[in-house]
């Protein structure tokens, strides 16, 4: 019997988008099993050994001990710790312990390569920097926003100016701080006058860009499952979607949608050079019809999608799984 060992957390977003995929895996008779990395505390467990010369990787699961050799495909979810550990005191244990786990799942990563993953960590962790991200874009002919990432405040202040005052920030990458989720804002004059503070760390500076609405486009392998996410009807979702969050959902009009041929051929080719066999791409449809490029998530969240429009991108995820 095939055996799929999902990596992930239990948070309620994960675990409603694992049950959904477990359900179909179920019955096609495959069995499933979810390491939870935030229960690392209390009872899920990564290990390595060498017993007389002969290395062995296993996962334990509610105590029940799994080699990974086992597992024909491995679905990663981006895990991460749990609070205590975050939060660990004294503060200057919190990299080193952060790190030793994250060796820990690296060598997963490494020794496992050829198992069939979604997506590739390796690949995963490449695709999630922005500026490689603008590169394959460019690659792929797809259009972006004009986009400065640095840290340098005169080089901001000018790039504001050249857009009069019409530019967004946005994370260069995830924020590890707990229960904070930093949105898309607009820059402000009060931000522009207060620049000098972008020396403490590099982000992302973009021209904002008239919306007609947004798009959420899921790819899971061949398939592409276009979302059209009407953000510009709601003002406080206007710059950044994502903020009216509810439980596995978000307070905005969403439906199902379409995009040209030419597109779904350029967004296939992004995908193929990004070495990803899923992925959320974020795109703008603009005023005059166009179509812009703003970001791709590896592993982002499409429980969502799947809850406001009945497109079933768990059957899509299983399928790829079980290829």
């Amino acid at each position: 019997m095939k055996k799929i060992l999902v990596v992930a957390n239990s948070s309620t977003y994960e675990a409603g988008a694992f049950e959904e995929v477990n359900k179909v895996l179920l019955e096609k008779g495959v069995s499933t099993y979810i390491y939870r990395q935030d229960r690392c505390l209390t009872g899920d467990y990564l290990t390595f050994e060498m017993r007389n010369n002969h290395p062995e990787y296993f996962v334990t699961i509610d105590e029940s001990r799994h080699s990974i050799d086992s597992f024909t495909a491995i679905w990663y979810m981006h895990p991460f710790l749990p609070r205590d550990l975050l939060l660990y005191e004294p503060a200057e244990f919190r990299h080193f312990i952060s790190s030793q786990f994250m060796r820990m799942r690296e060598a997963l990563w490494t020794v496992f390569q050829h198992k069939r993953w979604i997506n590739d960590p390796w690949r995963t962790y490449q695709i999630e920097n922005k500026i490689y991200q603008s590169y394959l874009a460019s690659s792929a002919n797809l259009e972006m926003p004009n986009t400065i990432i640095s840290s340098n405040p005169e080089e901001i202040r000018q790039f504001y100016t050249e857009h009069r005052g019409k530019i967004v920030v946005k994370n260069f990458a995830t924020s590890p701080i707990p229960d904070r989720v930093v949105m898309t804002n607009m820059v402000s004059k009060e931000d522009y006058l207060a620049m000098d503070s972008a020396r403490v760390a590099p982000a992302i500076y973009q021209e904002y860009v008239d919306k007609l609405y947004e798009l959420r486009i899921t790819v899971v392998g061949d398939k592409i499952f276009v979302t059209n996410i009407y953000s510009q009807e709601d003002a406080q979702t206007a710059i950044d979607w994502r903020s009216k969050p509810l439980l596995n959902d978000f307070q905005v009009r969403m439906e199902q949608g379409e995009i040209p041929e030419i597109l779904k051929k350029k967004i296939r080719h992004f995908m193929d050079s990004a070495g990803l066999k899923y992925g959320c791409i974020d795109m703008i449809r603009t005023l005059d019809n166009r179509y812009v490029f703003l970001e791709i998530n590896p592993a982002g969240q499409w429980y969502f999608v799947q809850v406001k429009t009945k497109v079933k991108i768990a059957n899509a995820i299983a399928d790829l799984l079980l290829l």
